[in-house]
């Protein structure tokens, strides 16, 4: 697959606009059922919120206070469909809920919820989840506090070890399909005819042309933006407003435990502190928010909101301001929910469905957990408007570029490099990441760097890419700016360094690739660096 062609102004049976993991997983979902599919994304794949998550797949403890036991049931079965498809980017990663004397949850309330978490759980043994004593707690990670801890909740959920690359992946099957994928491409408007709304009028932001594509179904998966193309397509059915935006940050820090910690702030407010890469992964926070989504940044009192509910748990120096590396922020597209707090809005997803004869979908409150679920509604919902039964085989074919029947891969056999090693001369750590970016697909990136000169040559003195992936992800995966490598083709921009090692010399060979003009690499440098400015301006001017 190349960098994507030129769009078609031509007929389909839908139009997907946005390509964040739910749009990217309807697109899939529809064309594997044989619909004909446009996928439309004004930025890049995941640049949005599918970017700014907490990198879990997980059931949803949470929910449970919520009595939402529905949505952790779907939860917990799509978490076990995502260790099959896609084992290379899903990994278990064990969870304590240390309970402290005067604690809002007691142990009682932790040994319910672990119950009923092990209880919802799918295809389960024996008991996982349960209650340990403190001592075994603290034997479990010496890193929490030791003072006054009367146990901790201990169950499993999964670290989604690169987000971007599951909702690439999802685009990159539709497309492989016959979907017609396109990134750079902003609806300027929803087009009509006799019947009602019949399509959409799109700018490819990359060339200025404009083309109208004609569809049967419109499938509003916009994120954040859902409420604006409404609008935009004149649709209000169901009330002006069906969004509820709700920004979360989160905050790096240097790692300091091997599990994943959840721990209760002074409002009452759930917080992770993640093991990922190098990184404590400190989030979220959860408050309305009704401004720009391509604006957004983390603010210093934020990021001490979150050291501040850290701190009495996790008693390490770190655990400060002028320790934390980089934050990001995004917005949920949550439900409308009239008169609730913003933490206590469901994270359930909800199809709004709007238009004559109801052509016009809109999806508020995913899930990245549930995005499959969710994708496998729409596609049933958008098939019974066309008029045409298929059933959704999205739970049988793997996401890692090959689109394999799951079955029961042996993942832990095709994931040791141990053989690689010697035959390629590549380094464990680079063969690992080739791994858990590309799944069975990597050995096409090992090829390319074997046929290029350099192409096992290292991008980064402080990453393990190579530049095989740079070639790769201009000829296969669509990536046509600085920000699509560094953020979400690698997570070489997500490292300590931030990509500041390299981007400069990596801009300069991606321009060569795709042809920029030394003016457009000046602008593509000037755009990643103010990408990496946003993520520091917690700090201030």
């Amino acid at each position: 697959m190349s960098r994507r062609n030129g769009i078609d102004t031509a007929t389909f049976d839908a139009v997907v606009i946005g390509g964040g993991i739910a749009g990217a997983g309807v697109a899939r979902d529809l064309v594997l059922r044989g619909a004909s599919v446009a996928l439309l994304e004004k930025g890049d794949f995941a640049s949005g919120t599918s970017s700014k998550s907490s990198k879990l797949i997980h059931g949803g403890l949470r929910y449970l206070e919520l009595f939402d036991f529905r949505l952790v049931r779907e939860s917990l079965r799509e978490k076990k469909t995502l260790e099959r498809l896609a084992p290379h980017l899903v990994r278990p990663l064990p969870f304590l809920v240390p309970v402290y004397r005067g604690s809002k949850r007691g142990l009682i309330t932790v040994r319910i919820g672990m119950w009923l978490y092990d209880l919802l759980t799918p295809g389960k043994e024996r008991e996982r989840f349960r209650v340990v004593r403190a001592v075994d707690a603290l034997a479990l990670e010496p890193s929490i506090q030791a003072r006054d801890l009367r146990g901790a909740g201990y169950y499993f959920d999964d670290l989604l070890l690169f987000p971007e690359r599951l909702c690439l992946e999802n685009a990159l099957s539709a497309a492989r399909r016959g979907a017609r994928v396109h990134n750079y491409c902003e609806v300027e408007e929803v087009t009509r005819g006799p019947r009602g709304i019949d399509g959409v009028r799109v700018r490819d932001l990359l060339t200025g042309g404009v083309h109208a594509v004609r569809a049967g179904v419109i499938v509003n998966c916009a994120g954040p933006w859902v409420d604006r193309l409404r609008e935009l397509a004149g649709v209000s059915d169901a009330g002006k407003r069906v969004l509820r935006t709700t920004k979360g940050i989160h905050c790096m820090l240097p790692r300091m435990t091997d599990r994943a910690v959840y721990l209760s702030a002074g409002d009452d407010r759930m917080i992770f502190v993640i093991p990922w890469r190098e990184f404590s992964m400190v989030g979220t926070t959860d408050s309305d928010f009704d401004g720009d989504p391509d604006r957004l940044w983390a603010t210093r009192e934020e990021v001490e909101y979150l050291l501040d509910a850290v701190r009495p748990a996790l008693p390490d120096p770190r655990v400060a301001f002028d320790q934390v590396v980089y934050t990001w922020a995004g917005v949920r597209p949550l439900a409308f929910e009239e008169g609730a707090s913003a933490s206590k809005v469901s994270r359930d997803h909800k199809v709004v469905v709007e238009g004559p004869e109801g052509r016009f979908l809109s999806i508020t409150g995913t899930k990245l957990t549930c995005f499959r679920s969710l994708a496998e509604e729409v596609g049933d919902r958008v098939m019974g408007a066309l008029g045409r039964r298929a059933p959704s085989r999205t739970a049988a074919l793997t996401l890692d570029g090959l689109d394999d029947e799951a079955g029961k891969l042996e993942a832990r056999a095709w994931m040791d490099v141990s053989g690689e090693i010697a035959a390629t001369g590549l380094s464990r750590e680079t063969l690992q990441v080739l791994v858990e970016t590309y799944g069975r697909g990597y050995p096409r990136v090992l090829d390319l760097a074997k046929k290029l000169p350099d192409g096992a040559a290292r991008l980064c003195p402080q990453n393990a890419e190579i530049l095989a992936q740079l070639h790769h992800a201009v000829a296969e995966e669509m990536a046509v700016s600085l920000q699509d490598f560094l953020l979400r083709r690698t997570a070489i921009g997500q490292s300590a360094c931030l990509g500041l090692d390299c981007y400069e010399t990596i801009g300069s060979r991606m321009g060569a690739l795709l042809g920029w003009s030394p003016r457009r690499l000046d602008a593509e440098l000037d755009a990643y660096r103010g990408c990496v400015d946003r993520s520091l301006r917690f700090r201030g001017p």
